[in-house]
């Protein structure tokens, strides 16, 4: 701003009345305003409007109605078409956000781990698969118990086989329905 052309930008005159200019910014400003009475004009106007819409916004807090902010958003028009890198990279994004099922997903996976983990630290350390001996009791039981389970099955017809039902043995005692 050393060199202040013919007219001043709304960006300078902004930052002149927000008061945002360097010591050296602003007597420059006011140079050139003392020598241009047109911005010097615009400045004072936009003085007077900036101070009156801060006291009336102070004085009264705007309000908008209920329904402003949905017509809003219809008038806006439709959303402008993205381009497929930014459609990749919203999707990318989205897979490692912290939707419910990944937090689901997550933690079942952190459950896994920690059942996993503990399972390892507190498992029996010097555990050892040894043969249980058994009594020649317990021995006689298990044999009989096979032999009862193998007779058993050969007492039952083998799959496929003729059954009494299938053959119609049994149907004298039955009753003859009229």
């Amino acid at each position: 701003m050393n060199n202040i052309m013919n007219r001043l930008t709304n960006d300078q005159i902004m930052d002149y009345l927000d008061g945002a200019l360097s010591p050296t910014e602003t007597a420059n400003i006011e140079t050139h305003l003392k020598n241009h009475s047109e911005d010097a004009q615009i400045v004072a106007e936009l003085r007077f409007a900036l101070g009156a819409a801060k006291a009336w916004h102070e004085s009264e807090p705007m309000q908008v109605s209920a329904n402003f902010w949905p017509q809003l958003r219809d008038n806006l028009g439709p959303v402008p078409k993205r381009s497929a890198w930014s459609q990749l990279k919203n999707q990318v994004a989205g897979a490692f956000g912290p939707s419910r099922a990944t937090r689901l997903s997550l933690g079942a996976a952190f459950a896994v781990i920690a059942i996993a983990a503990s399972a390892l630290l507190f498992s029996p350390q010097n555990a050892t698969n040894q043969a249980v001996a058994l009594s020649d009791a317990d021995k006689t039981f298990i044999q009989q118990s096979v032999q009862k389970h193998e007779a058993y099955e050969q007492s039952q017809p083998a799959p496929g086989e003729a059954s009494s039902l299938e053959t119609g043995a049994e149907e004298d005692n039955e009753l003859a329905i009229p």
